[in-house]
């Protein structure tokens, strides 16, 4: 019994599961059809089929590319639709922020940090993170609560290294306390985060 080129599996010669190039190469049917998706040469001897037998395939050949493509389409709406609910989050935010610097310089801080910590959370490592405990450093060290300042604006330079005004509110909240050593220090980093 013959077998098939490509797949290496026996073929029943009493079916018409099966066809061949000119010389004779025998190949099951969908081993031909998933072939000639890639090539219209014959894999052992590399003559072309005919032309004939090609358009056979046609059909199948169109509606493999339409999964491709629809499987593309699909891939591409899925990314896109990311990006959208990234831009929408991120606007979210911004516009949250725009809330919290108002309540801050209308001196409502109690409110600024309440809504903040709301927000806030020590598992995530983000932007969005990060801004918030500036904010919450900032709102602490305007109401006078020095010690939850530097709390939070030194978990924030620990994340970022490269945040300035974090260095720097940190400077001035060390400073209210009297600790110039430890003022100067965060001030030395804010050239090193620029």
């Amino acid at each position: 019994m013959p077998s098939c080129i490509i797949c290496h599996l026996n073929i029943d010669e009493n079916t018409d599961s099966f066809k061949s190039c000119k010389n004779l190469h025998l190949v099951h049917k969908t081993c031909l059809a998933e072939w000639l998706m890639h090539s219209q040469n014959c894999p052992l001897c590399s003559e072309p089929y005919p032309q004939s037998l090609i358009d056979q395939f046609k059909d199948y050949k169109e509606k493999k590319e339409k999964e491709k493509q629809d499987a593309l389409d699909k891939e591409l709406h899925k990314e896109s639709m990311k990006k959208v609910e990234e831009i929408a989050s991120k606007i979210v935010f911004l516009k949250f922020i725009e809330t919290i610097e108002t309540l801050i310089e209308e001196e409502k801080y109690n409110e600024a940090i309440d809504k903040l910590l709301d927000s806030y959370s020590e598992t995530v490592i983000d932007d969005n993170n990060l801004n918030a405990l500036f904010l919450l450093g900032k709102a602490n060290f305007l109401k006078g609560r020095y010690d939850l300042a530097i709390n939070f604006l030194f978990k924030l330079v620990k994340i970022r290294f490269d945040y300035p005004d974090g260095f720097l509110l940190l400077g001035k909240a060390y400073e209210k306390i009297g600790l110039k050593d430890k003022a100067q220090w965060a001030y030395d980093r804010i050239k090193e985060s620029k």
